[in-house]
C-alpha cells in the first residue's frame, strides 16, 4: 500500500511535468493523502515518511529540472 501511495505521487509529479509546469516557479509542489489521524495512522506515519525522504532524495540530487519539490500533505483519516 505504501508503494501505490509513493508510485501515484511520482506519476503526479510526472504528469504535472508532461503538461509543461512553469519554469519560473521556485518549486514544485506534489501532494500526498493518507490516514495520519484515526484507526490507521500508523500506515498514515510510514506513507509520510516514505514521501518526506524520496522529496528529501530528489531535492538532494538537484531536484526536477533543477526546481526543488515541496511536499503536501493531506490527512484523509481512511475515511472515504
Amino acid at each position: 500500500m505504501l508503494m501505490r501511495g509513493l508510485t501515484v505521487t511520482l506519476m503526479a509529479l510526472l504528469t504535472a511535468l508532461a503538461l509543461g509546469a512553469s519554469t519560473a516557479q521556485a518549486e514544485i509542489v506534489i501532494a500526498t493523502a493518507g490516514p495520519l489521524t484515526g484507526q490507521y495512522a500508523s500506515f498514515g506515519e510510514q506513507m509520510k515518511a516514505g514521501a518526506e525522504m524520496a522529496v528529501a532524495d530528489i531535492n538532494a540530487a538537484g531536484g526536477v529540472l533543477g526546481q526543488q519539490l515541496r511536499l503536501e500533505l493531506g490527512d484523509d483519516a481512511c475515511d472515504p
